[in-house]
């Protein structure tokens, strides 16, 4: 599994970087480290967030506003074994295939295509026209999803 560390300050990367790393979870506060994390760790300070794909959270807040709440969980400094398992767990299953009674298509196509974008943008260290090459699709057409996904160039 990996995670990105996001919004967490020199005591919270530590603490939680040790855990992380003790219990075998590849970790980095870059987002263009991982192709995509398998789950977010928010810092104790970031009171609300929006991230493009559906990827599960775990806040160090006591409160967080999140645009969804089915896959943030609020975990604390210090985290205990017990809870840090069951909610691991809860994050690994999430990661297996969608069940029967429903797909929305739409969602997953759209995950799937931010995360193409992103991966063409750090292979091509953000140059758009590359990148657009790369995806086989006009450099214009690009610049309009990475403007519906809200992926910023400058981020790689």
């Amino acid at each position: 599994m990996k995670a990105w560390l996001c919004g967490l300050d020199d005591d919270e990367i530590s603490s939680v970087s040790s855990i992380l790393t003790f219990i075998g979870i590849e970790h980095s506060t870059s987002l263009t480290a991982f192709q995509l994390p398998d789950f977010v760790v928010l810092g104790s300070q970031v009171q609300s967030f929006e991230l493009d794909e559906m990827v599960p959270v775990i806040s160090l807040s006591h409160s967080l506003i999140a645009p969804d709440g089915e896959n943030v969980w609020l975990c604390p400094l210090p985290w205990r074994s017990q809870a840090l398992s069951s909610i691991l767990k809860e994050i690994k299953q999430l990661h297996t295939f969608p069940q029967a009674s429903g797909v929305n298509l739409n969602l997953h196509v759209r995950h799937l295509e931010a995360l193409l974008i992103r991966q063409a943008l750090v292979s091509t260290q953000g140059v758009v026209s590359k990148a657009a090459q790369n995806l086989q699709i006009q450099r214009t057409t690009l610049i309009e999803k990475m403007r519906r996904y809200n992926i910023d160039k400058s981020e790689f």
